[in-house]
């Protein structure tokens, strides 16, 4: 009798105990509803907060980022070249070739020291005449006497005459066979240079006289 006690307690213990464990197993399974994830809610996460700067601190940043203004005009910009050293086509027509006058030194015969100085006059040289259709004449009397030498002329290239910014027009094969150049000149006054070739195929233009009109 005391055994079917035992047991009918133990089956009522087991029963009880069973319930529990399905009640908690049944709230483990429950379906949980959380609120539905919006744009707003992921940007006010990401957002992050900026350390608050004092008005003096501020105040020293903004001047040492602060950049200078640049100026309007610089240096190399190329509306700063005078119209006159571009302007080929003021170089067409009739041109004198002017010698300029000069100071020359004069030196003891034998000994060569100097002895003084004259003052030599500019001379008329020759006459140089550019056609707008490429073709010229020039004559030259400090280079070759009474001839005059007939040819086709082109445009300088940016830079050539002696790295100079200029539009000037190139006489081909002149006086003496020589390349020869018609170049305006900073001071205003136009130029008559030769060419001086190197084994590479470049030049060094030197000043020979100015061009004036007749």
């Amino acid at each position: 009798m005391a055994r079917l006690r035992f047991w009918s307690l133990f089956l009522l213990v087991l029963l009880v105990a069973v319930s529990v464990v399905s009640v908690r197993a049944g709230a483990w399974s429950e379906v949980v509803y959380t609120k539905p994830w919006t744009e707003e809610e992921q940007e006010e996460d990401t957002v992050e907060e900026k350390p608050v700067v004092p008005a003096d601190e501020k105040s020293e940043e903004s001047e040492v980022l602060q950049l200078p203004d640049e100026p309007e005009n610089s240096e190399g910009d190329s509306s700063e070249i005078d119209d006159f050293l571009l302007d080929f086509a003021s170089l067409y027509g009739t041109w004198q070739i002017w010698t300029p006058s000069t100071v020359v030194n004069i030196s003891a015969p034998g000994s060569g020291e100097y002895i003084g100085h004259r003052h030599e006059e500019g001379a008329d040289q020759g006459v140089i005449v550019i056609n707008p259709d490429g073709s010229y004449t020039m004559s030259h009397a400090a280079w070759a006497a009474d001839e005059t030498v007939s040819g086709t002329w082109r445009l300088s290239y940016p830079r050539e005459i002696n790295g100079e910014v200029l539009q000037a027009i190139v006489l081909l094969d002149g006086i003496t066979d020589t390349d020869w150049a018609v170049a305006p000149s900073p001071n205003r006054k136009i130029r008559l240079l030769w060419a001086m070739p190197w084994a590479d195929g470049s030049a060094t233009w030197v000043f020979d006289s100015e061009l004036v009109r007749p």
